[in-house]
Order: structure tokens, then C-alpha cells, then sequence
């Protein structure tokens, strides 16, 4: 597909193919992927075409209760190879003025599910929690084996990006999943006993974040280079 770069998305937005012919990332982090769709001379079998198919078939995710005082979690009951696509983060597209009245009511309720679309500026925000999936129960860690990606298929505003988690290394079997928060969300209730999402509003410390930030949130990942505080 490379050598028909002019018929697909990526070549004509001057942005290279993202992924291998067998389907694995090969973006470095912080690059937008932008796949094939229906304005491209490709078919539907073209190796860049893969967030647009959903979660692999072979891939066999749960959701359980952590152990340590950070609610539920995701875990993988398959190995997952470096670079393959996991999941989608999605919910229901509403502009930041919207995500700061929703955000006041969810703060009283405390839990909300928000998380800013601020790829080039801030205007939308994905708020998951009356549409979702399971990518609401990935908790976060400061040694993460997942990766965000912005992603653009059939709509390139790049206001409107579909968020992407991919593995960031080989993950085993049994493993929980785990991204970093920082500058994506910030939880407000990560110690929920309710099943509901661990995520809150998004930082307003992080380069083009919201400002609906609050204190100081202490991180409980675990992780040998755990930075201590969430934000």
C-alpha cells in the first residue's frame, strides 16, 4: 500500500502509513494516526484500516476489583503483542462549556468519566458516562502498558480526534492494564468500592488541558518510578 500512498488518507495528508502490512503501530508516541476510509482507493482489507475494526477477536479482556484500594481494573487474559491495538476510548462528544457543567454535577456525585479531545485546542471532551465501553475501568500507572493515540479515519478535524490505547510493550497474560493519566484525565474517586469509571476531569497543568484542575492527588500504581502524585 505504500507505493499507493497518493490513494489513501495518509498520503494525501502528508502523513505516513501507521501501521506494518500484519497490522502493528510503528508511530512513535504523540504522532497522529491517520487510517484509510471511504474516500480512499484502497479496499477494506488494506493494512491500514485497523482501529476503524474494532477490538482483535483475539483479544480476551476483565474487568475485576483491584486488591489495593484502587477500585476496578482491566485485565488481559491473553499475552498482547507490542504495538497492537486494544481498545478505543469512547462516549459521547460534548464541547468543553458542556463538560464544565457536567463536570460541577459529577464532582457532587464524585465519579465522572471526562477526558478532553485537545489534540490542536481545547473545544471537545468524550464524556463516557452514559455511552461507553470498557475502557472506562483502565486504571492508571506511571509505567503504563498502554499508549494513547489520536486517531483519524472518515472525520481529519483535528478537534475531533477518536482516541486510541495500544500497547506499549508485550503485555502477559493475567496483566493488568494500565495507561498514564497525566495530561489525558484526572481521577477524582480512584478508591470507588462502585463500578464505575476511576476517571475525573481532565488537568489543567498539562499543555493545552483543561483548567477544571483541582488539588493534588496522591497515585497509587505502584510502579517503581511512581511520581507519587497523579497531578
Amino acid at each position: 500500500q505504500e507505493g499507493r500512498a497518493g490513494w489513501c488518507c495518509p498520503g494525501a495528508s502528508r502523513h505516513k502509513f501507521a501501521y506494518t502490512a500484519r497490522g502493528r503501530l510503528r508511530l512513535r508516541a504523540g504522532l497522529p494516526i491517520v487510517e484509510c476510509n471511504s474516500h480512499c482507493g484502497c479496499g477494506g482489507d488494506c493494512p491500514n484500516r485497523v482501529v476503524q475494526r474494532g477490538a482483535p477477536g483475539g483479544l480476551r479482556l476483565c474487568i475485576f476489583r483491584t486488591a489495593d484500594g484502587r477500585g476496578w481494573g482491566v485485565r488481559t487474559l491473553r499475552s498482547i503483542r507490542p504495538n497492537c491495538f486494544v481498545m478505543e476510548y469512547v462516549g459521547e462528544i460534548i464541547t468543553t462549556e458542556e463538560a464544565e457543567r457536567r463536570g460541577q454535577e459529577y464532582d457532587r456525585q464524585g465519579a465522572t468519566y471526562l477526558f478532553d479531545l485537545d489534540y490542536v485546542e481545547d473545544v471537545y471532551t468524550v464524556d463516557a458516562a452514559r455511552y461507553g465501553n470498557i475502557s472506562h475501568f483502565v486504571n492508571h500507572s506511571c509505567e503504563p502498558n498502554l499508549q494513547v493515540f489520536n486517531v483519524f479515519i472518515e472525520n481529519l478535524d483535528p478537534r475531533l480526534p477518536r482516541i486510541a490505547l495500544f500497547s506499549a510493550r508485550h503485555i502477559r497474560a493475567g496483566e493488568e492494564l494500565t495507561f498514564d493519566y497525566r495530561g489525558h484525565v484526572d481521577p477524582v474517586d480512584a478508591e470507588s468500592s462502585r463500578m464505575d469509571s476511576n476517571f475525573g476531569l481532565a488537568s489543567g497543568g498539562a499543555p493545552g488541558g483543561s483548567p477544571r484542575a483541582r488539588g493534588r492527588i496522591e497515585c497509587k500504581c505502584g510502579a517503581g518510578t511512581c511520581r507519587k502524585f497523579l497531578f
